[in-house]
């Protein structure tokens, strides 16, 4: 019993500090939003104001439809993810999982929560933990690989103006392109690392012992033994994830494409905010819509300074890059709407609301009241839960990802000894065998091979059936619950009309 109190009373103690420090991150997302809105606003209120006044509506709402699009681009993303391990997964569910992971990305520090929630929703949505885990690694992969294209391209077409860009921090102006060479190389080691580390044994290594042991040394890292561990589990999770894309190109080319398109509409988001202010009319009182020119704005401009503004933004940890992402974005996109300080921030503000305030309000909601909800407490809202998540369920995902790979290898096997079985797809004769007896050719064992090759890849799918038939348990155990409680009720009701 004392046991028991105790264990009862330190959870307590464990969800109050959680619940403290999830006020005190929205708190923080709140001052600094307002500290900075005071400041941008300190000497242009009155012609910000004018500006909202004559807005184009038609190209607000359209600003908001695009937002919807680009989470919806995500959901679809999720549910091709999911569709690989069962067909029963829904759109709507792929949505509000978006939405969650959104949620809490937003309220953390370097949106550390996001992906495990995401995870705890989709295994209440009937998607197994291990393969929710490996959906999340995948998910990176892709994201990160498309971020990289796409800030390349930014540095390339951009560079001139990153050269000119200085910030005004309180009368001070430095020069901006460091950060954004620093976001940008740290971007891109995240993913170089991890494809140096598996697949050369000598970088790993070094990586693992020296440089870790180095940092740990010097105080950089406050536990070497703990970041060690962890980098191998994320190297490991690397490998098995990259194998299972490996072995369905065409899903690797699709989302690929899904994910850079999704990038490019968020970031092109400031030049609709820009059309709906009428920040590019000319001396007619006219504008046009511009995709792509080097002469003026456009929203392939735009997009392109956007991500400058996410290599920024992402060197700074706070909840919803809060306070840090206005102050920036006036910096990048001052010259963009013509050095006008009161457009420039007339556009942050719309950017902001609709991009990050009020799709806090709704994915709060959905995270709130959606019945397939992450119920984990916010203390489970970090990157170290999502670490040892994907330590629990290597062996599983491993398994499975290589039974994938060989079934994909094998497929494309049988499919060109069926093509050589036609006549479509000849293979090079090996003369040492002509003129010899029909008995000495193995084909007997080739047949073998073709029946091992059949019951494989039948068993590859019957393993599949039975992952969805016990993801499907918990579901139907719902709806006998909920038919059963209902004729218990109507009975209770017929015995009272007795």
């Amino acid at each position: 019993m004392a046991d028991q109190s105790t264990n009862s009373a330190g959870e307590n103690q464990k969800k109050k500090k959680s619940l403290i420090r999830y006020i005190a991150y929205i708190l923080i997302v709140l001052i600094a939003t307002g500290v900075s809105l005071a400041f941008s606003l300190w000497d242009s209120f009155d012609n910000v104001v004018s500006i909202f006044s004559r807005a184009d509506w038609r190209f607000i709402l359209l600003v908001l439809g695009l937002v919807a699009l680009i989470y919806m681009i995500q959901a679809l993303i999720l549910v091709i993810f999911c569709r690989l391990y069962t067909r029963k997964y829904k759109f709507h569910q792929g949505l509000a999982a978006s939405m969650v992971c959104q949620f809490y990305s937003d309220v953390t520090p370097g949106a550390s929560g996001g992906q495990i929630m995401e995870v705890y929703t989709m295994r209440n949505q009937g998607i197994q933990v291990s393969n929710a885990a490996s959906i999340m690694v995948m998910w990176f992969i892709l994201y990160q690989s498309a971020l990289i294209a796409f800030g390349v391209l930014s540095l390339g077409f951009e560079w001139n103006a990153i050269m000119s860009i200085k910030p005004n921090i309180g009368g001070w102006q430095p020069p901006m392109w460091p950060l954004i060479l620093i976001g940008f190389l740290l971007n891109l080691s995240v993913i170089l690392i991890l494809y140096l580390m598996s697949f050369s044994h000598k970088i790993h290594n070094f990586i693992l012992h020296y440089i870790i042991g180095f940092l740990g040394k010097i105080r950089i890292l406050k536990n070497p033994d703990k970041t060690r561990e962890n980098l191998r589990v994320q190297v490991e999770n690397f490998k098995i994830e990259l194998k299972r894309l490996q072995s369905n190109i065409p899903v690797l080319i699709v989302q690929f494409l899904l994910f850079f398109g999704m990038i490019f509409l968020q970031y092109s988001l400031p030049y609709f905010c820009g059309l709906a202010l009428h920040a590019f009319e000319n001396a007619d009182g006219v504008q046009h819509f511009v995709f792509a020119s080097t002469t003026q704005a456009s929203m392939v401009s735009a997009s392109f300074r956007a991500a400058l503004h996410q290599m920024v933004t992402g060197l700074i940890p706070l909840p919803g890059s809060a306070g840090v992402s206005e102050m920036f974005y006036e910096g990048l996109f001052l010259p963009f709407f013509g050095n006008s300080g009161s457009m420039t921030t007339a556009t942050q503000i719309l950017w902001r609301t609709a991009t990050f305030h009020i799709v806090l309000l709704v994915s709060g909601l959905v995270s709130a009241f959606y019945r397939s909800r992450a119920r984990e407490s916010f203390a489970h809202a970090n990157h170290e839960t999502y670490v040892n998540l994907q330590f629990a369920t290597f062996e599983e995902r491993k398994r499975s990802a290589d039974t994938m790979y060989e079934t994909a290898q094998l497929s494309r096997i049988e499919l060109q000894k069926k093509l050589r079985g036609a006549g479509l797809f000849k293979k090079k004769e090996d003369v040492s065998t002509i003129g010899e007896p029909v008995s000495n050719l193995n084909l007997p064992e080739e047949k073998d091979e073709m029946a091992e090759t059949r019951n494989k890849l039948r068993e590859t799918r019957e393993a599949k059936r039975a992952e969805e038939v016990k993801a499907e348990e918990p579901k139907k155990k719902r709806r006998e619950k909920k038919k059963k409680s209902k004729k218990d009720k109507d009975e209770g009701w017929e015995s009272w009309e007795i």
